[in-house]
Order: structure tokens, then C-alpha cells, then sequence
């Protein structure tokens, strides 16, 4: 029965499609079949009807481009290694690699219209066909290596677009790469992604529908059989879309998706296969005086099955009365049913929020809110609260004055706990030099997952990032030389415990307050406190997350630089610290050919040191130059320079320099880009030195018209 679903969701929306063209047909028929437009004999043109005939009907095959390109991209990087021994008897160590790259690829663009005054079709089409020629040359202590291999390039990409000025109109297209990854000293990677899809569209003003199917799938083979280097994704999506629009104010909007995934990752044999059927139902209603009322209300059902199923059952209606221009209430309710892996969860929300606008420029909001969260395998929760803030904006003689204040109180009680719960795709953003912890406390350490933003890349602890748990508190902090930046959010998975009943009341303030002068400063004071109070006679793992935050700091700013300076002292419960932060910017040059720009920021911190952390001092610095010239409408050179410093009594020094500059120039259809960088990085213990060279040409020839780029 699961497998039908998509089938009848597909039959009733291509019933609607059908009905909805025989409805256009019939009109366009009832148009045709009335003569009472037609004109009389005496209106009849006679020397018009006896003239010569002419051929004025126009092509049905235009071509607005056809053209060709030629390219060739060259690149050479060369790369050092050096480690410091670290005693025990082991000697230094370097390794130098050498890097060599050539491609060639010939292009065809072609694009134009088809049909009776070339309506019927729009299509746009690209074929690439190149050459590749590399060598890897590495020498170490271990010995020299070197190779070179080859490889092809095969790419196409088809649009096409049928009808478009149509009430029913639909969409093709369809693309390819198919080429191979080389990799130094292992067996290559053939790579294959392909896309493809269609679409169908309903132009309506009341009724619109679109029901799209799209195909995607990427392959990687090593072809060899010791490694496990193959990596497979599959992905099969079908969608359908209405929304009902019988008046300005009201509308019902239907969503439906099924998506078929599978997916293979490198290093393991194993495969992840996931159907998923998503039904979600949006109905907005406005209501009332001058329909300043609201009502929202969200039904969303989702359906997995496979590995890693998920599924889940909300509804959520929101209502919003606007009782004057300067008072309003909102009321939000919410019922949410989830079941991942053999953990079922049955949520049930409510929230009541008034707010009123001041003339003089205050908003005040108060609210109240509950939640009831019961679950199989994990503690059931019971959580309560109430928040107030406020919101002040002013002009004065001085300039502007603003203010914010908020106020938060939750209680949580936990009862048949004991029982491990799961969290999927946390969101954590490093900053240095501050450790990340997790939302979550007792935490598996074993547990934990850490992938990109975009969920394409699995970071790898140790290498990546480091763990560090502090008593009940869980801690991320990223390695200076692993691939996660500084400032990067990822996404973190993993599993923890809850124990037997406890309760935990939380109280937290914020508040802020900024002057804004006219002559360009702004002077502000933050200020942050958390009071936490746990029953410890049935909850003695963990202690009291307090908070006691305080900034105090002030921006100066003028048309072309800023300058700002700023006092940190966070006594938190954790890892307390005190910290000063500058920062500024300056546009050294700003004319028709010249721009120069430079930043830099600089921080110190004082880590107190508390239970599992030592006492530490570091300081970062960062700066950066940015230029870009003008020669002529045809010439442009740029480059950007960035230094990073960082230094730390308890990890030692680190030393990174990123240099760029880049060269584009065009001469008519042929244009050049030539672009270098020399990245260095200085560990305690290690240094990494790249050096890279980029060369690109390019000779488009239109043959007709000139193609998009």
C-alpha cells in the first residue's frame, strides 16, 4: 500500500492537468466556433483578395546563437611538508610534491525557438568535449614516486521550454559529466553525474499547479578491488504542488513530494536506501477590519522507510488579532508526532504572546508557553515558561538611542529518564579560540558524527576537530590545520543519556543599550546573566550552567574607515575568561581604476581555567589587504593578501599567510586569466607550504549571433 501512494498522487495531478488543458481547449473551440465577429461582404478589402499573393509567413525554426569555443586551462602546484621531531628518536621529516596539469576542451552552444511565430519551444543547448594530461611527482625519505596519466571530458547540458507564453506550459532538461578524478599514487576515480527532469505548469490566477520529476545520480569507480574507494548517490523526486486562491485573502496551498535516495558512501560497502513520501497542507486566512487578521494553519505528514527512516505527523494552527494599530495577540498550538530509528516521540505545544507599539517607540511583548513531550525510549519531559522584552528606539539632540531588555524563566521536569535519547543535525559554528559545546548533556562521545553544512563532507575527529568533555558538558573545538575554517557551522549528530527525574529552573537576562552620535560613534553595553538551580538530590552528574556575560565597547565610523574597540568579561560556569576585542577597516584608495582596502582585527583572552582546563592566555590577530586595478575596459588585475597569528600559552603558536593576485584580459572574443597563490601555514610542530599557478585561455566563434556565457 506504501508503494501506491505515489501512483495516485501522480493520477489525480494528471487528471487535474488534463482537465485543467480541456478546459483551455474548449475556450479556445467556443472562440473559433463564433462567426459574429466575422466580417460582412461589404466589408471584404476586393483589391487586397485579387493582389499577388506574398510569402510573409515567418521561419518556424529560428537559431539566435550558434557558436564554438575553445579553452585551455593550465596549472602547476607545488607543496612542502615539513614535522619537527618530536623526541622518543624520531628524526624530522619533509616531503615535497610537485603537481602538473593541462586540459584542452572545445565547446557548442546553439539556442533559439521553435513553432508558429516561434512560441512553441525555447531550447538552449551545450556540448564540451576535452583532454586532460597530468603528473604527480612526490619525493620523501620513503623514496621518489612519480605518474602521469590521462583523461577525458564529456559534458553536455539541454534545456528546453515548451509553450512558455502558454496557460500550459512545461519544461525539459536534461545534462551529463562524465570524466575521471585523478589522484596521486592510487588508482583513478571515472566520475558520472547525470540530471535530468521534467516539468508541467498550470498558469492560473486562482488555481496554479506544477508537478515536476527530476533525476540525479553520481558515481565514482576506482575499478580496483583492495580499495574501497566507490561512492554512489541516487536521488528520485517527484513533485506536485497546487494552491487555491479563491479570493486576495484566502488561500490553500497543497504540497506533495516523494523522493527515492540511495546512497553509497567511500570507505564502506554498505548502502543507505531511504523512500520518503512528504504531504504538507499551508491554509492562510485573513479576516477582520481592513483584514488585519490572521489565521495560519500547517498539517504536514512524512513517511520514510528504508534505512535511517524518519517519520512525522504536525499540526500547527496560528492565529494573530490585530485589536488596534498598536495592540495585537497571537496564539500558536502544536501537535508533533515524530519516530526515528526505535525512538517515538508525541509533542504537544502551546504559546500566547501580546504585543503593544508604543507612539514614543517602544514594543513590548509578554508571553507564555507549555510544552509535553512523551517519548518510548528517552525521558518524558514537562517544560513551562514565560518571557518578557522590550524594545526602545529614540532620537535625540545627540543622535539616536536605542535599547533592548528580555527576560526568561523556564522550568523543566524530567520523569522515567534513565533511557538514551538521539539528536539529528545539530547545528554548532566554531570560533576561535573558544571551545562549541552541545545542546545536549552526558553525551556518547563515541557517538558523534560532524558533517559540512551541506551534508557532502563527514569531518573526522582527531584529524578535524577535538572532543572534550567537561563534566556533564560536551565541548567541539576544530584543529588549526584540519579542513573545518574558523567561524564555519557544521552539523553534529549523536546520542546521550537523561537520568531518573530531575528538575532544572532556568532564569536569563539580556539586556543591551547603544548611543548612536551623530559625529559617527556609537557607544554600546551588553549585558547577559543565566541562573540555573538544579534538584541535585536526584541529579548529582551535573552542575549549574551560570552565566554572568558583560561588553562594553564603541565603533567609530566615517565614510571610508571604521574603528571599533570592545571589552569581554564572560564568568561562565565552563571555562570563564575576560577578552578585549579591536577591530577596523580603511578604503586606502577609491577612483575609476584604483581600490585598496584594508582590515584587521585583534583579540586577547585571559582563560581563568576551571576544572578539566588550565589556565591560558591568546592572542589572535588578522589582516588582510584587498586591491583590484582598472587598466582599461579590457584589462583587470587584482590581489588580496591575509595574515593570521595566534598565540597560546597552552597550544603555542600559529603562523598562516594567504597571498592571491589574478590577471584577466580580453581582446575582443579571446580572453586570458592568469591567477596565482601561495598559501603558508605554521604549526608548533609543522610547516605547509603551497604554492599554485592557474592559466586559462579562452576564443569563443560565433558562427551566428553570440552565446550565453
Amino acid at each position: 500500500m506504501r508503494n501506491d501512494r505515489p501512483r495516485t498522487i501522480l493520477v489525480i495531478a494528471i487528471c487535474g492537468f488534463c482537465c485543467a488543458s480541456f478546459s483551455v481547449v474548449a475556450e479556445d473551440n467556443a472562440t473559433q466556433g463564433d462567426t459574429s465577429a466575422e466580417p460582412t461582404s461589404s466589408e471584404y478589402n476586393y483589391d487586397d483578395y485579387y493582389a499577388e499573393p506574398q510569402d510573409t509567413k515567418p521561419s518556424p525554426l529560428s537559431l539566435e546563437y550558434f557558436a564554438l569555443d575553445l579553452q585551455l586551462e593550465a596549472q602547476a602546484e607545488r607543496r612542502t611538508v615539513r614535522t619537527d621531531g618530536q623526541g622518543f628518536g624520531l628524526p624530522n621529516f619533509a616531503q615535497n610534491n610537485r603537481f602538473y596539469r593541462i586540459q584542452e576542451t572545445m565547446g557548442l552552444q546553439a539556442g533559439g525557438e521553435v513553432g508558429r511565430e516561434r512560441r512553441w519551444m525555447r531550447y538552449d543547448t551545450e556540448f564540451r568535449f576535452g583532454l586532460s594530461h597530468e603528473r604527480y611527482v612526490e619525493n620523501s625519505p620513503a623514496g621518489n614516486l612519480e605518474t602521469s596519466p590521462d583523461s577525458t571530458l564529456l559534458q553536455y547540458d539541454i534545456n528546453l521550454e515548451l509553450f512558455p507564453a502558454g496557460k500550459l506550459s512545461a519544461t525539459a532538461f536534461a545534462s551529463k559529466l562524465q570524466d575521471r578524478i585523478q589522484r596521486p599514487f592510487l588508482p583513478s576515480l571515472d566520475r558520472r553525474a547525470e540530471r535530468y527532469g521534467i516539468g508541467l505548469f498550470y498558469h492560473d490566477p486562482k488555481l496554479p499547479m506544477q508537478l515536476t520529476y527530476e533525476h540525479t545520480f553520481d558515481d565514482l569507480t576506482s575499478n580496483s578491488r583492495f580499495l574501497l574507494d566507490d561512492e554512489e548517490r541516487a536521488e528520485d523526486t517527484l513533485r506536485y504542488e497546487l494552491t487555491w486562491q479563491p479570493t486576495q485573502h484566502h488561500s490553500l496551498n497543497l504540497q506533495y513530494e516523494y523522493e527515492r535516495r540511495t546512497e553509497q558512501y567511500s570507505g564502506t560497502r554498505n548502502t543507505f536506501n531511504t523512500e520518503r513520501n512528504y504531504l504538507i497542507l499551508n491554509h492562510a486566512l485573513q479576516f477582520g477590519d481592513q483584514h488585519r487578521n490572521r489565521l495560519d494553519t500547517i498539517f504536514r505528514i512524512e513517511e520514510e522507510s528504508g534505512d535511517l527512516p524518519r517519520d512525522a505527523l504536525e499540526f500547527a494552527p496560528s492565529l494573530r488579532l490585530q485589536h488596534n494599530d498598536n495592540l495585537f495577540t497571537s496564539y500558536r498550538a502544536q501537535y508533533l508526532k515524530q519516530s526515528f530509528f526505535n525512538l517515538d516521540t508525541d509533542t504537544l505545544r502551546g504559546d500566547w504572546n501580546i504585543t503593544h507599539q508604543h507612539d514614543d517607540g517602544l514594543t513590548s511583548t509578554f508571553g507564555v508557553y507549555g510544552l509535553r513531550q512523551d517519548t518510548n525510549l528517552n525521558a518524558d519531559t514537562t517544560e513551562w515558561g514565560v518571557n518578557a522584552n522590550f524594545a526602545y528606539t529614540k532620537e535625540n539632540r545627540l543622535g539616536r538611542f536605542s535599547s533592548s531588555l528580555s527576560y526568561l524563566h523556564s522550568d523543566t521536569q524530567t520523569n522515567d529518564g534513565g533511557r538514551g535519547g538521539v539528536v539529528t543535525f545539530e547545528s554548532v559554528t566554531f570560533r576561535d579560540p573558544l571551545p562549541s559545546q552541545l545542546a545536549q548533556l552526558n553525551v556518547d562521545l563515541n557517538s558523534i558524527v560532524v558533517w559540512s553544512a551541506n551534508r557532502a563532507r563527514v569531518y573526522i575527529p582527531g584529524r578535524d576537530f577535538l572532543v572534550l568533555p567537561i563534566g556533564g558538558v560536551t565541548s567541539l573545538v576544530r584543529v588549526r590545520n584540519g579542513r573545518i575554517a574558523d567561524r564555519e557551522t557544521v552539523l553534529v549528530s549523536y546520542t546521550y543519556r537523561t537520568f531518573n527525574d530531575f528538575h532544572v529552573s532556568r532564569d536569563r537576562l539580556d539586556w543591551r543599550i547603544q548611543q548612536q552620535f551623530d559625529n559617527g560613534f556609537d557607544v554600546y553595553y551588553a549585558l547577559s546573566l543565566q541562573d540555573e538551580d538544579i534538584d541535585r538530590s536526584n541529579f548529582l552528574v551535573f552542575q549549574e550552567r551560570n552565566i554572568n556575560r558583560h561588553r562594553l565597547g564603541t565603533v567609530y565610523r566615517k565614510e571610508r574607515w571604521s574603528a571599533g574597540l570592545e571589552l569581554e568579561y564572560n564568568d561562565d560556569s565552563i571555562d570563564p575568561f575576560m577578552a578585549v576585542h579591536t577591530n577596523g577597516d580603511v578604503s586606502i584608495l577609491q577612483n575609476a581604476h584604483h581600490q585598496l582596502n584594508a582590515r584587521g582585527t585583534y583579540s586577547f583572552f585571559r582563560f581563568e581555567g576551571q576544572d578539566f582546563f588550565r589556565p591560558r592566555q591568546t592572542n589572535l590577530v588578522d589582516v588582510g589587504l584587498q586591491y583590484r586595478y582598472l587598466f582599461n575596459q579590457d584589462l583587470e588585475a587584482n590581489a588580496t593578501a591575509s595574515y593570521r597569528y595566534e598565540s597560546d600559552t597552552l597550544f603555542g603558536e600559529t603562523n598562516g599567510v594567504d597571498l592571491t593576485a589574478g590577471l584577466a584580459y580580453k581582446i575582443g572574443l579571446f580572453s586570458v586569466l592568469l591567477e596565482v597563490e601561495y598559501d603558508a601555514l605554521d604549526l608548533p610542530s609543522s610547516t605547509d607550504n603551497t604554492a599554485a599557478v592557474w592559466l586559462k585561455f579562452r576564443r569563443d566563434i560565433p558562427i551566428i549571433g553570440e552565446a550565453r556565457r
